[in-house]
């Protein structure tokens, strides 16, 4: 099929950022300046939600508290003009994934997201250390149990294979090893009685390290002997080519859509591997050749939080109902609840009869009232050709809210 170049605008957009983004399509003239314009990062920041700090198990455990966070995020996803903020956000939400459905404090899941937005577009480096001794993740891989006595690996083991390295690249006494030099960190839960006796002087919800629950002995880690602590872990992941090469190729199958070339990959992990800086790494993927090719367009499964947004751009007011969580949570796809570490479904399985059948939940935030005919309404949810049966099928409907309603649950809306 040959694309035009509003189609590869479009598709700039749609993949630099999480929405259609119809406005920005129709006022773009060249690829180039859709792609400047999706890394903009001069843009002014969303306005984002304050959270009070839960002091109570009552307040701190209240699950309906997380609704304000789900409805601020998709709201920034809908209206913040800082497209590759968004992307990454998201994107470092699923790689770092962190479930309200073990963590069960609102506040901290908030909390880590406001981490995530703060380090998204900077240092992976930070960005790992950051998360590393975030309070949910210490919750969530049970970090804040993993002490000198009783030793716990899941966070070791999790590092290693969906944030770091990948499969392949360590073996078990490595995460024994590594979960050994990890041990220390506590969550202080303001109501529980061992923070008010050993944790009085930190802030409530802060992580603490407590020398006395850290193994004492040296420990070896990918062949690298020594007293390390869990700085000295985190560094030694780093330091290992597979790192680089394992996050470049996963931005790249987020951003392209395709699976890398080996050599493209060496490429691109030689750039991130110089000072782990993000914005290089998706700068070098974003004016790569492949990433407007023919074989980029439309080869991804569109999420449902990526239909939600796109057609919040393009047929609503900007304003997300809360009770949409509810639509997401059936597709598991509700923003904090990833089904498990290694974060979202994704591929073919959105396609299931389930998840068509709950995206038409997502039209509440739909008015297609103003918009009339077939190319109006696709337009606005970034499709810039359609089939001949798409068009006859839309071409059918008798008023534009149902002509709307096909619109975003066609075969074209749903990759992107």
């Amino acid at each position: 099929m040959a694309y035009t170049t509003e189609e590869r605008i479009a598709h700039v957009y749609r993949r630099l950022g999480m929405g259609a983004y119809p406005d920005l399509v129709a006022t773009t003239s060249s690829i180039d300046e859709a792609i400047s314009r999706a890394l903009d990062l001069d843009q002014p920041s969303p306005d984002l939600l304050e959270m009070e700090i839960p002091l109570s198990r009552d307040d701190a455990t209240d699950i309906a508290m997380l609704a304000e966070p789900v409805q601020s995020w998709i709201t920034s996803m809908v209206k913040s003009p800082r497209l590759i903020e968004e992307r990454l956000v998201w994107f470092w939400h699923d790689h770092f994934a962190t479930a309200i459905q073990k963590v069960r404090i609102p506040y901290l899941l908030w909390r880590q997201h406001l981490t995530l937005r703060e380090h998204a577009t900077g240092s992976f480096r930070e960005l790992l250390r950051a998360i590393s001794t975030d309070p949910a993740m210490l919750l969530y891989l049970d970090g804040a149990r993993n002490n000198a006595e009783q030793v716990n690996e899941n966070y070791a083991r999790e590092v290693m294979e969906l944030h770091t390295m990948g499969t392949g690249h360590y073996d078990q006494t490595d995460v024994t090893e590594a979960a050994k030099a990890l041990t220390g960190w506590v969550v202080n839960i303001p109501y529980a009685p061992a923070a008010q006796r050993v944790l009085s002087d930190y802030e409530p919800w802060e992580a603490v390290f407590i020398p006395q629950r850290h193994h004492p002995h040296p420990v070896t880690i990918l062949g690298i002997n020594g007293r390390h602590d869990p700085s000295d872990v985190l560094n030694i992941l780093l330091d290992q080519n597979p790192t680089a090469e394992f996050v470049s190729s996963k931005l790249w199958i987020e951003l392209v859509g395709t699976q890398p070339d080996p050599k493209v990959v060496e490429d691109l992990a030689e750039t991130f591997r110089e000072n782990y800086s993000t914005m290089d790494l998706v700068k070098k993927i974003a004016w790569h050749p492949e990433f407007v090719g023919d074989e980029a367009i439309r080869t991804k499964v569109r999420t449902p939080v990526e239909r939600l947004v796109a057609i919040a751009q393009g047929f609503g007011s900007g304003e997300v109902d809360q009770r949409l969580g509810y639509s997401l949570h059936g597709m598991a796809y509700l923003p904090f609840n990833p089904p498990s570490p290694a974060g979202y479904p994704r591929g073919r399985i959105l396609l299931g009869p389930h998840q068509i059948v709950h995206a038409f939940d997502l039209l509440a935030v739909a008015a297609p009232n103003e918009y009339t005919t077939t190319d109006e309404i696709t337009a606005r949810i970034g499709l810039m050709s359609i089939s001949n049966n798409t068009r006859a099928v839309l071409e059918s409907a008798t008023d534009q809210v149902t002509r709307g309603a096909l619109a975003v649950n066609s075969p074209e809306f749903a990759l992107v």
